[in-house]
């Protein structure tokens, strides 16, 4: 089977490999190059959505330790340990959901350095009393740490943190043992912890020296405990935050039995989902499951209970009456586009022991006929613990739930991130009666279990949404003074059902990071973001590169490369890298980053291996053309067409030129003596070779065309040439000498035997003839087929006298005008000085009105024989003053003379015609018979040729 354009196909296979080729070069840079260039499209993207659009969080606060709280408390570290104990009881108070310790508590001596400071100083004033027996008393009044402990411990919701350590940061081994075993893990107690049956490849979870940076009273009277270890990347930047770490280190304690640890943000979400730890899987490259994140169960006491803090079974019913509104989508009113399911209530028990029911619409007495019905239903339902308090204690019942629709995400919000598409779905699905008809321990859980997405090192990658030095309402987290928590400047009804991070984004405090969308972001608002994005499954995704959008691209750039015009291919290429980005940030934007910096580099390689290719093979087109045309066309012209990529158009220029016309004497009879074509073909080539690179070559000619044995060019165009007129002189001299050596080397083929040439090939003569002057050259035919050619009467003019060169028996006939340029607008030099030359005669061609002077060039004034040339010419020019002075014996008897001096007679020159001394001889005889005039008449002198 024969392909019908093999060349393209081989052409187009080639660019395709080549391309295929440098695209899987791109595979074996370096994976942290790589990382190191996506980087800046990550980044760019952080930083390009964090500035143009705005979210917030209804859930996560900040209760920010801001240069407000410092410059009214003093410098943190003389800050007591009372002041969190504060922010935890006022929190509480107003109902936290959880609060959450971004701030470190290395240790604690309950009150003691500064109780011996107080008895010291005691001492010293008051030396009759022994104060030791008050030691007790006084450390008690220092003892900031236990009403720290006891504050956490009397409050379910807290979230404490320390970090993992390296041995390294520690000098001596008597300090750093101690935090490196099993034993203190135990003394932590840390909750939530995973077993390594849980995690499906454990050696992938980074392993850790020291737990470190936490008092064990502390963690103990914590509700969970987490680690706040950062996990920057390469280059600084916290883009990723490894949620999972192993402790004891086996390289340490190889008989310990390690455990996993979670960073604080987990454990904040393991403490609001309330999700049994032994549940949890890790699958190192896929995800971390935390199980489903809600549910609803019946408690000891037989109360039905949700997991989620401050959210009632009652709000669950009252909930689940919006069944209908809530699934569907609502009018354009803004009206109907939100709906408050239940509102605050808080129950307080006073000092005589009656209870009051605080409602948003005022306080009210349990009985009090103006509750809503609402209300009555939870206070019967929470009668039990109503009863139960203490004089002075309140509880609350229920919290704010309210939902709105987010054009957006085309959703119901809620105020609460629990209750998402998912969960709200297996509610509203959920069978009440087996619900209600749950036993103590038993509960029902709702929602899509959590798989939290991490890498193949447990690294979760953060979604990122506003930067922190904008203005306060454009931030993501509100941030809440620890200033104005302390002094009850908030109202506490607003902290219910919230999450609660306490840390600091004062620049004096220190605890910032590189994040993408900004540096000196604050720590605490990177835990922020991760319990942000868990809640509201808002996942950002890396998956680069991406196959499909690598083999895409590879195939686009790679046909640009082998199809488009060059200017246009980089056009495209610049249009494709743009695409490649746009697509990159779309789904970015959505929460996939795809990669973005690798297609691009992809996309250059690809293109560049394809172009090379393409390159080459036109290349090689060029060089082919380039040495095929110009044996047609002059090397400018084919030039003067590629530097330009223009194409010839039709249409010529005047400009003056030297046309030059060659020809073979008696071509017709010596070929029918070779007889064979094919012969004669290789005899012809190897003639119109040589005298094609004199042409072209060693003289700057324009070769026009091929005639059988005829050459036709002409000096001057395309592109200017100095001295033209010399050129085609010398042109024609060389060609003379370089025939003699072709004669010479055909004759030694046949003496050989490699040749059988006929005699009359040995005594092969060419006639050249020159003329100079003002001639159209340009591009003549028409649109489909051109010749860049010649045209005009000085045109016509040179190829008469190469032909009426055999008259005289001349074999180089040029006019008087390629010798003097006397009409030449660049070069006006005599060449009669440089050459040899003699004149012939003052001859009217055919077709010629106005006589022209022909002389013969001989040679040139540098030839070895030009003495002999320049005597013949001192001999020509005294009988050629008789000729014309129509004294014709005496003529006659000087060319005699001449005659003698001749080169080409047939004595020395076998082929040669009739010498020029034998044709003015016979002339003479002719015009002594005949004279060319009447007597009494003056003769002009001037020949009529009566043939072209």
């Amino acid at each position: 089977m024969k392909f019908k354009h093999p060349k393209k196909i081989k052409r187009t296979l080639a660019g395709l490999l080549a391309g295929v080729i440098m695209t899987l070069v791109l595979l074996l840079i370096p994976s942290d190059i790589l990382h190191r260039a996506e980087y800046i499209f990550y980044d760019g993207f952080s930083k390009y959505l964090s500035d143009h659009e705005e979210s917030h969080s209804e859930d996560i606060l900040i209760v920010d330790i801001d240069e407000n709280s410092l410059s009214k408390y003093g410098p943190y570290n003389e800050w007591t340990r009372e002041t969190h104990a504060k922010v935890v009881q006022n929190l509480e108070k107003g109902g936290a959901a959880a609060i959450a310790f971004d701030i470190l508590f290395k240790n604690a001596d309950f009150g003691n350095r500064n109780a011996r400071r107080t008895e010291k100083v005691l001492g010293e004033l008051y030396p009759d009393r022994d104060w030791r027996a008050d030691f007790n008393k006084i450390r008690q009044s220092y003892d900031y740490d236990s009403i720290l402990v006891r504050t956490i411990a009397q409050n379910n919701n807290v979230i404490v943190c320390g970090t993992f350590s390296s041995r390294t940061d520690y000098k001596h081994q008597s300090q750093w043992m101690p935090l490196s075993t099993g034993n203190r893990a135990k003394q932590i107690r840390s909750r939530p912890v995973f077993q390594l049956e849980q995690v499906s490849d454990p050696s992938q979870i980074e392993e850790k020296d020291l737990l470190d940076n936490v008092f064990p009273e502390l963690s103990n009277a914590s509700k969970n405990f987490g680690v706040v270890n950062a996990t920057p990347d390469d280059d600084g930047i916290v883009r990723r935050m490894r949620l999972f770490y192993r402790f004891p280190n086996s390289a340490i304690w190889p008989e310990e039995k390690s455990q996993v640890y979670p960073i604080l943000s987990i454990s904040t979400l393991m403490h609001l989902f309330q999700a049994n730890p032994d549940s949890v899987q890790i699958i190192p490259g896929k995800y971390a499951d935390l199980g489903k994140p809600f549910a609803i169960y019946r408690d000891s006491s037989g109360i039905l209970r949700t997991t989620y803090p401050q959210i009632t079974y009652p709000m669950i019913r009252r909930l689940l009456q919006y069944k209908s509104l809530l699934s569907q989508e609502p009018q354009d009113s803004l009206a109907e586009n939100f709906v408050e399911i239940t509102s605050q209530v808080q129950a307080l028990k006073n000092e005589d022991g009656s209870v009051t029911i605080l409602t948003n619409e005022g306080d009210f007495d349990m009985d009090d006929e103006e509750l809503s019905d609402y209300d009555r239903e939870i206070i019967r339902f929470f009668q039990p613990e109503i009863q139960n308090l203490r004089e002075g204690e309140s509880c609350w019942l229920s919290a704010l739930l309210d939902f709105h629709y987010s054009k957006k995400r085309e959703r119901w919000v809620s105020n609460f991130s629990i209750f998402s598409p998912d969960v709200l779905d297996e509610l509203f699905q959920a069978d009440t009666n087996q619900i209600c008809g749950l036993k103590p321990g038993e509960e029902i859980r709702f929602g899509k279990r959590k798989q939290v997405p991490i890498d193949e090192h447990g690294d979760f990658i953060l979604h990122y949404k506003s930067a922190y030095n904008i203005p306060a309402q454009q931030r993501t987290f509100q941030h809440l003074s620890y200033y104005d928590v302390i002094e009850g400047r908030i109202p506490p009804e607003t902290y219910q059902g919230k999450i609660f991070i306490l840390g600091s984004a004062a620049p004096a405090m220190f605890d910032f990071y590189n994040a993408p969308q900004e540096d000196h972001f604050p720590a605490v608002l990177v835990h922020a973001t991760i319990m942000d994005n868990i809640l509201n499954n808002d996942y950002m995704i890396s998956d680069f590169p991406h196959p499909t959008l690598y083999i895409a691209m590879a195939i686009f750039a790679i046909l640009i490369g082998l199809f488009a015009y060059q200017y246009l291919a980089i056009l495209l290429l610049i249009c494709l890298m743009l695409l490649n980005v746009f697509i990159s940030f779309h789904f970015f934007k959505n929460g996939l980053y795809i990669g973005c910096a690798t297609y691009i580099i992809e996309i250059f390689w690809a293109f560049l291996g394809s172009f090379l290719v393409r390159f080459y093979f036109e290349n090689r087109d060029k060089t082919f053309l380039d040495k095929s045309f110009k044996q047609y066309i002059s090397n400018e012209l084919i030039d003067q067409m590629l530097n330009s990529e223009t194409l010839p158009r039709l249409g010529g220029e005047k400009k003056y030129l030297t046309a030059y016309f060659t020809d073979i004497q008696g071509f017709s009879s010596f070929s029918e003596k070779i007889g064979d074509p094919e012969k004669l073909v290789v005899l012809l080539n190897s003639y119109l070779s040589v005298m094609t690179d004199i042409l072209k070559e060693e003289h700057q000619g324009t070769l026009d065309k091929y005639e059988g044995d005829a050459i036709i060019a002409f000096f001057g165009a395309p592109s200017p040439l100095k001295n033209q007129r010399r050129n085609a002189l010398l042109c024609a001299l060389s060609m003379q000498k370089n025939q003699l050596l072709l004669r010479a080397r055909w004759k030694a083929e046949s003496e050989s035997g490699k040749a059988d040439w006929p005699d009359s090939v040995y005594k092969m003569h060419t006639r050249i003839g020159i003329n100079s002057g003002e001639i159209v050259v340009g591009n003549m035919g028409s649109e489909t087929r051109k010749n860049y050619t010649i045209m005009g009467d000085a045109v016509n003019l040179a190829s008469r006298l190469e032909s009426i060169a055999k008259q005289y028996g001349v074999y180089i006939l040029v006019s008087k005008e390629v010798l003097t340029g006397e009409q030449d607008p660049d070069d006006k030099t005599d060449y009669r000085n440089e050459f040899i030359t003699r004149y012939i005669d003052k001859v009217n061609v055919v077709g010629k009105t106005e006589p022209v002077q022909i002389y013969e060039l001989l040679a040139s004034n540098t030839d070895e024989d030009a003495g002999q040339f320049k005597l013949l010419v001192s001999f020509w020019k005294k009988a050629h003053e008789l000729y014309f002075a129509e004294k014709w014996d005496e003529a006659i008897a000087a060319f005699e003379e001449c005659k003698l001096l001749e080169p080409h007679t047939q004595e020395k020159d076998p082929g040669s015609p009739p010498t020029p001394s034998e044709v003015f001889i016979a002339r003479c005889q002719t015009y002594k018979l005949n004279p060319p005039v009447k007597a009494g008449e003056v003769w002009n002198g001037v020949y009529k040729a009566t043939e072209k």
